[in-house]
């Protein structure tokens, strides 16, 4: 199975960690107002990671487990 790089690891877990963080630190004083926009944020980029992440497993003629 082929390696993914280095760099496609740490966006990966960037784009997941960052936006988890950010809520992580806010949920105590936040209400469900102010997480709405940070919730539709992180949505859309682990949905994007998964659909490039996707498409690099159908480029190297692999499935994605379900």
């Amino acid at each position: 199975m082929p390696q993914l790089s280095a760099r496609t690891l740490r966006f990966a877990f960037a784009a997941v960690a960052g936006p988890a963080l950010a809520v992580g630190i806010a949920a105590p004083a936040a209400n469900a107002a102010e997480l709405t926009p940070v919730a539709k944020y992180v949505d859309h980029n682990v949905s994007d990671t998964e659909h490039e992440v996707g498409g690099a497993l159908d480029s190297v003629g692999l499935e994605a487990a379900e």
